[in-house]
Order: structure tokens, then sequence, then C-alpha cells
């Protein structure tokens, strides 16, 4: 069972315990197969944010053997040859897509596709990450946002070539692309844009009248938190399963009929809402055609929205 401490290596595909994956502690651009950090700071503009790009074979890159190259996100852009900032999708990942063995893997089924993710830090006002009422392939419940007043959640602000994101279209299920063009985002480094996009799926599960927020993932609100773990044993003692936890996961990950069995039997726990700030969008536009904010690093607001990172 795991709960503190998961493994880096493993992705929700080794185990449905892991889901939503561990994640590094700090921004960082995934790419050729490692993590690269990036130096947070307010004030300062994304592609002046600065990297520290690492030759290590590690999956943790910089963050595991250090790094004596430094240079800024725009400049590594450039010389790696990759579209520029301005030519990408504000796209918010919340979920397993921040977990680095999970990257390593889905991009491992693509090898034509090009590996580059960066990934901010990022808070959201009166949203939270909470359990969807569903089953992803390997048997997890998987993260959806929801509306909760007053929560503030951690999420990551990735920027995505519009292949990667007619990729993603293809895979992620039910989920839908959504546009957030309020005021209730920024990013770790005090940035706001104009637009930015999520895939969401308004299906919550809920349990003795109550939703249920991820313990892993920073944020602030009135929900109980709970682990994966914790929400598998819940579906397998509601279930009556009569065999141990491992034959209740193992049924789950790789007998189909159980599968559908238990998918069709958590529709009882569904419940389905509207989040007004996330609205369908008329036009998928790049980071180059929406407005963008750097609020000033010390403002009364940017304390209040970052506060979850202290």
């Amino acid at each position: 069972m795991y709960r503190e401490n998961k493994p880096i290596d493993l992705s929700p595909y080794d185990h449905p315990d892991i889901y939503p994956g561990p994640r590094p502690d700090s921004s960082f651009i995934y790419y050729e197969g490692k993590a690269h950090r990036i130096i947070e700071k307010k004030g300062v503009s994304i592609e002046d944010l600065t990297v520290e790009y690492s030759d290590s074979d590690n999956l943790l890159g910089s963050f595991q053997d250090g790094s004596e190259y430094k240079l800024s996100i725009g400049d590594f852009l450039h010389e790696q040859e990759l579209p520029p900032i301005e030519e990408r999708v504000p796209l918010v990942a919340y979920g397993s897509n921040i977990c680095l063995a999970q990257l390593r893997y889905k991009f491992n089924l693509n090898k034509d596709l090009n590996d580059f993710v960066l990934c901010l830090r990022a808070s959201m006002l009166d949203s939270d990450i909470i359990y969807g009422s569903f089953l992803a392939p390997y048997g997890s419940l998987p993260a959806i946002i929801a509306p909760v007043q007053n929560a503030t959640t951690e999420v990551w602000l990735t920027f995505v070539e519009p292949a990667q994101l007619e990729h993603m279209n293809r895979t992620e299920g039910g989920y839908v692309l959504r546009e957030h063009r309020g005021k209730k985002f920024i990013t770790i480094n005090g940035e706001q844009f104009e637009s930015i996009y999520a895939y969401y799926y308004p299906h919550a599960f809920e349990f003795d009248r109550q939703w249920y927020r991820f313990k892993d993932i920073k944020g602030k609100s009135d929900l109980d938190a709970k682990w994966q773990a914790e929400m598998l044993d819940i579906m397998k003692n509601e279930f009556r399963f009569e065999g141990t936890r491992e034959e209740f996961i193992h049924q789950l990950r790789w007998n189909i009929l159980f599968y559908r069995e238990i998918q069709n039997w958590l529709k009882q726990f569904d419940t389905h809402f509207n989040h007004p700030d996330w609205e369908e969008p008329k036009l998928i536009e790049p980071v180059g055609e929406l407005k963008r904010t750097i609020l000033p690093s010390k403002s009364q607001e940017v304390e209040r929205m970052l506060s979850i990172y202290k």
C-alpha cells in the first residue's frame, strides 16, 4: 500500500495506489526522459526563468544530480530548436500528467512525439482537485477539477505544442477541453493569462454525502483529504469483495469483466456538477495571442493565492 513517500520511479500504470503520482517539489522541464529544475522567482516572466539543465540519465535529472549548466527557458527552447512559449497553448495539469514516471511511460508509447513538457507550479481559487466517479484503465479513481467555494489548490501550467494537444485530445477519454477566463489562477512566478485551458469531466465520487480531495495535492479546502489507497479500500469494502486487497487490485487491472462490473457499480456514487469558472472555448489560442500580466511579487493577491506553497 502506497501513501507517503511514493517511489518517484513508479507510475499509476505500475500500481493504482500511486495515482496521481509523486511530483518534484519545484517547477521543472521534462525533456529527453528526465527532469530539469526551474528556479522559481516571483516577478520574472516564464521565458526568463532559469532552468538547470542536466546531462544525467537519472529520471530526476538535476533534482538528483545538480547541474552546472543554467540558462533561461527562452534560451533553452531556442537551443533545442523547440517552439517558443508564444506558440504554445497554456494547459492546466492536475493529475498524473505531472508524475515523471507517467510522463516517461506515455511518451515511450509514441516515439514520434516530442517529449518536451514545461511544468510550472500554480494555484487556483474556488476549485479543488477531487476524486472522479469512474476508473482509469489502471484501476485508480482519477482526478477532476470541481467547484469548491473558498478552496485554494495546487495545479500546474504546462505549455504544449499543437501536435501534443491534438494527441492528448485523442487520449483523454471522456474529458473535454474547457477554458478559464477569470483571475482565479496564478503561476508560481506571479503571472496570469487572459485564458488557460484544462481537461474537464463533471462527475465526482460522492460517498457519505461528501466529496474527497487528494491528500497528495497541496491546498486549503473544507473537503476531507484521502490517499488513493484509502479510496480503493472504500471501494473494496463497499463492494463487499471477499478476497484480499491485492486480489481486488489484481482483478481491477487484469480482469476486464470485473473492471467493467466495478465501473458500472460506481455509477451509484456519481454526482454531476457544473463548474461556473470553466466554459466551452470558442477558440483555442496560444500564449502569443493572449494577454499576460505579472502581478507585483509582494502584493496581497499574490501572497494569498500562493500561500499553499509556504
